[in-house]
C-alpha cells in the first residue's frame, strides 16, 4: 500500500476473537480516534534471521532462488509482504560453523586481552550480511546488532555457552585479566565490516537473556555488570566515529528486565544515558506494563515455543501459535508498555514449529497467520509514527491508533467477542477523509482487498465486522 504525502489514511485493524461457532447476533459499538493527543514514537516491527536461518532463506534447505526472492518480500517489502523496518543479527562468538553456530570475527584468543586481535571477515556473517543487504533494498531502516555472547576466551567460563560471565565485570576473577576493552573492540569491529562492506548498522547490543545460562551461546550479567561494560562501550564507539546507537538488555522475559534497570541507572554516572533503547523479550514475562525509563523500549524477541505447528489458524481454541494471539500480543505491548519497536524470534526458517513467521518446508513457503497478524500492524504503522488517543464504547473491542509521517492514520481494532461488530469509527482530525478501503485476515483470507467504504464528511463511516477476523480500513 502506497500514500501519496499529505493525504490522511485511516486504517482500522479490527481482529474479531471468537470461537468457531456461528455468529449469534450482531453487536454495535464505536470508535474514536484523537490525532490531537499522542504518545511513545513508533520504531517499526522486525524479526530475527540469527542461528543461520539467514541460510535458510538462502537455500540451505533447498528454498529455490524464485522463493528466496519471495520471502525476502514477504518480509520486507512493504507493498508484497509485512515491509518489517528492523533486522536482529546475531554477532557470532563461535569458531566454528556447526550445527547452527555464528561465526566470529575473532575466532580463536590471540592470547591476553592486550594483544593484537586477529579479526577475519568473511562478508557472509552466518548468512546475516548478504540478508541485511537485501532487506536494505526493500526498506529496511534499522539493523540491531546483537551479541549472544563475547567468545568464550573472553568468558569466565572459558565457553561461549553455557553462561559464564565476562571477564572484567564486578564479582569475576579471570587469570588473563580483564576483557571489557577487547569485548568492546569487537564489537565495534564487526559493525566497521559491514560499514566498510556497504551496509550500515544503526543500533548495538550485547548481552541475550542474560539471566539464563543456556546451552547455547549465552552470558551472564545484572544491570550492575552491564553498566560497567556500558561505559566502557560508549567511549569506544565514540573514538570509533561511528555512529552507532547501544541497546541493552534483552532481559529474558519484561519483569527480568525491569529488574536490571536500577543497576543501569545507579552511581554518579548512570549507563542508562548512553542507551538509546532499552531492550527486552515475552519469554518469562510478558510486555504489558512501561519499563522504569525514559528511554525507547523494544521487545526483542517472542515467539510460540511449543512446539505445535498452526500456521493455517488465525483463531480457532486461542492457542499461543494462532495469529489472534499475536495480534493481541502486539497491541497490548504497544498500549500498556509503550513500547516502541516489537519483533518476533525468527522471520522464516526450515521448521515445522511456530518458532518462526513463516515456515519453509523444502521449496515450500507457508507465511502463517501470525505473519499476517504482524503485517497488519508493520505494513501500515510505519516508523516515526506516533501513537495517538483511540477509543471504543465496547469492553471487548480494544484499540490502538497510530499518526503516520505523512499524515496517514492508522487504527487497530481487536473483538474479543463471540459476536460480529455494526461499528461507527470517527477519526477526530484537521485533514478531510474522504473514503475508506478494508481489507480482511482470517482462516480462510490474508490481507485481502475489499470493496471501498462510503466516508461522511465528518471523517465517519460504518461497517459490520465479522466474527474471528482482521479488517483493516485504509481511508483517504
Amino acid at each position: 500500500m502506497s500514500s501519496v504525502i499529505g493525504t490522511v489514511v485511516c486504517l482500522i485493524i479490527v481482529v474479531a476473537y471468537t470461537h468457531a461457532a456461528a455468529i449469534s447476533s450482531t453487536k454495535t459499538a464505536i470508535i474514536s480516534v484523537n490525532t490531537a493527543i499522542k504518545f511513545q514514537e513508533l520504531d517499526g516491527f522486525g524479526v530475527s534471521q540469527a542461528f543461520q536461518r539467514a541460510d535458510d532463506i538462502f537455500g540451505k534447505e533447498g528454498l529455490t532462488s524464485k522463493n528466496t526472492k519471495h520471502v525476502l518480500d514477504l518480509l520486507f517489502s512493504i507493498d508484497k509482504g509485512a515491509g518489517f523496518s528492523i533486522l536482529r543479527n546475531g554477532i557470532g562468538s563461535s569458531n566454528s560453523s556447526d550445527s547452527n553456530f555464528m561465526n566470529s570475527i575473532e575466532p580463536f584468543s590471540p592470547g591476553l586481552p592486550s594483544a593484537k586481535p586477529h579479526y577475519v571477515w568473511d562478508r557472509n556473517d552466518s548468512g546475516q550480511f548478504p540478508l541485511a543487504k537485501e532487506a536494505y533494498d526493500r526498506g529496511l531502516v534499522r539493523l540491531y546488532g546483537n551479541a549472544w555472547s563475547a567468545p568464550g576466551y573472553m568468558k569466565t567460563n572459558g565457553d561461549e555457552n553455557n553462561g559464564g560471565y565476562l571477564c572484567g565485570v564486578t564479582n569475576t576473577s579471570c587469570p588473563s585479566g580483564s576483557w571489557m576493552q577487547a569485548y568492546a573492540d569487537y564489537l565495534v569491529q564487526w559493525a566497521r565490516f559491514y560499514k566498510q562492506s556497504g551496509v550500515k548498522v544503526t543500533n548495538l547490543g550485547f548481552l541475550n537473556e542474560p539471566e539464563f545460562a543456556a546451552s547455547y551461546a549465552g552470558m551472564l550479567s545484572d544491570g550492575i555488570q552491564a553498566a560497567e561494560f556500558i561505559r566502557i562501550l560508549a567511549k569506544t564507539i565514540k573514538a570509533s566515529g561511528m555512529d552507532l546507537a547501544i541497546n541493552c538488555c534483552d532481559g529474558i522475559g519484561w519483569e527480568e528486565q525491569e529488574q536490571m534497570m536500577a543497576g543501569l541507572q545507579a552511581g554518579p554516572d548512570p549507563a542508562e544515558n548512553y542507551l538509546s533503547v532499552v531492550t527486552g523479550h515475552g519469554y518469562n514475562s510478558v510486555p504489558n506494563f512501561p519499563l522504569s525509563t525514559k528511554k525507547k523500549t523494544w521487545v526483542t524477541e517472542w515467539a510460540d515455543l511449543s512446539g505445535g505447528f498452526t500456521p493455517y489458524t488465525f483463531f480457532d481454541t486461542g492457542a499461543t501459535g494462532e495469529g489472534m494471539t499475536w495480534a493481541r500480543n502486539i497491541q497490548v505491548a504497544l498500549l500498556e508498555a509503550n513500547v516502541s519497536g516489537f519483533f518476533y524470534w525468527i522471520g522464516a526458517e526450515n521448521s515445522t514449529t511456530d518458532s518462526g513467521l513463516i515456515n519453509l518446508i523444502g521449496d515450500e513457503v507457508i507465511p502463517s497467520k501470525r505473519f499476517w497478524a504482524f503485517a497488519q500492524f508493520s505494513r501500515f504503522a510505519r516508523p516515526g509514527a506516533r501513537r495517538v488517543e483511540a477509543t471504543s464504547s465496547a469492553p471487548l473491542l480494544y484499540v490502538s491508533s497510530f499518526l503516520n509521517n505523512d499524515g496517514s492514520i492508522v487504527t487497530q481494532a481487536i473483538n474479543n467477542a463471540t459476536e460480529a461488530y455494526d461499528i461507527s469509527l470517527k477519526v477526530h482530525t484537521s485533514a478531510r477523509i474522504k473514503n475508506a478501503r478494508p481489507y480482511v485476515t482470517n482462516n480462510a483470507n490474508d490481507l485481502t482487498d475489499l470493496a471501498p467504504l462510503r466516508v461522511a464528511s465528518d471523517g465517519t463511516f460504518k461497517t459490520t465486522i465479522p466474527a474471528h477476523s482482521l479488517m483493516s480500513f485504509v481511508c483517504s
